[in-house]
């Protein structure tokens, strides 16, 4: 995968949430609330797929090929990016569920139909991307890409499916700018996989610490990569892949004790404080 094909694919995270989070806004006016919630639902879907697929044909060369495939490989040395880009497909996935299942749960929907809803919009979205990418001459449809979506959608679902287990395990985004951002020679944080990790955290407090001093600590696992990128040549002796795990301070209980809403807690949920964990090696 260029440099120019990942900063445009890797670009679909972004998209996602935005996609998402602009019904939210733009639907909570008076006229909206005549709309019963199944066709707010019917109308997300479609704007998913219409804002995803114009958006296609204008800016990525949707079209432009006959459909054809790719194999990009998992998280090997010498594939584009050592398998961060399958960690940022599947993060979008999950973070795109999260966001649609709160719109069908505002709309008056079931947590556990909120659930299934918010899955099926999130695996729209990526897949809408996903295929296009499909007739596109820079692209071609990746099934790994394809697989590490689902993977993101079916974690966040089982998360919302069953809140236990959405306590005891959250999938989250650690970034700060690397060397090449910061230079002002790396422009797209969502493909700036030299700054950006993703791991698995699994609070304590969920895990039965109860009120013991334990129930600040959570332990982590996960994966980033470095120096993949051509922007990052200056900077790195070799690309590297870099698995860990950690123990690290669970922000959202940090933030409910000092009075901070639950929507707010509910966003470190999905994102990583850089500094406030330990991960081995480093």
């Amino acid at each position: 995968m260029g440099a120019w094909q990942a900063c445009r694919r890797g670009g679909s995270a972004l998209a996602a949430a935005l996609l998402l989070a602009l019904p939210a806004g733009g639907w909570a006016g008076d006229d909206a609330e005549s709309w019963s919630r199944e066709r707010k639902a019917f109308w997300l879907n479609g704007a998913i797929v219409g804002g995803v697929t114009a958006y296609g044909f204008g800016v990525w060369n949707w079209g432009e090929s006959s459909f054809r495939t790719e194999s990009e490989g998992w998280f090997g040395r010498d594939t584009a990016s050592g398998g961060a880009d399958k960690l940022g497909h599947a993060y979008a996935g999950a973070v795109s569920t999260a966001i649609a299942a709160s719109l069908y749960r505002r709309w008056g929907y079931a947590e556990r139909e909120a659930a299934r809803l918010g899955a099926f919009s999130g695996l729209l979205l990526t897949t809408t991307v996903e295929v296009g990418d499909g007739f596109s001459p820079d692209h071609g449809f990746s099934w790994e890409d394809q697989v590490a979506n689902m993977a993101g959608v079916g974690l966040e679902y089982l998360r919302l499916r069953y809140p236990e287990w959405g306590e005891r395990v959250q999938f989250r985004w650690e970034y700060f700018p690397s060397p090449a951002m910061r230079d002002g020679r790396e422009y797209d944080i969502t493909t700036d996989y030299s700054g950006s990790r993703w791991l698995l955290a699994f609070p304590l407090q969920a895990w039965g610490a109860g009120e013991t001093p334990l129930r600040w600590v959570e332990l982590q696992a996960g994966y980033g990569t470095r120096g993949y990128s051509s922007t990052d040549r200056d900077y790195f002796d070799a690309p590297s892949r870099h698995p860990f795990i950690g123990v690290g301070i669970h922000v959202p209980l940090v933030l409910g004790r000092m009075g901070a809403p639950a929507g707010v807690q509910r966003v470190f949920e999905y994102v990583q404080v850089p500094g406030t964990a330990w991960p081995l090696p480093p």
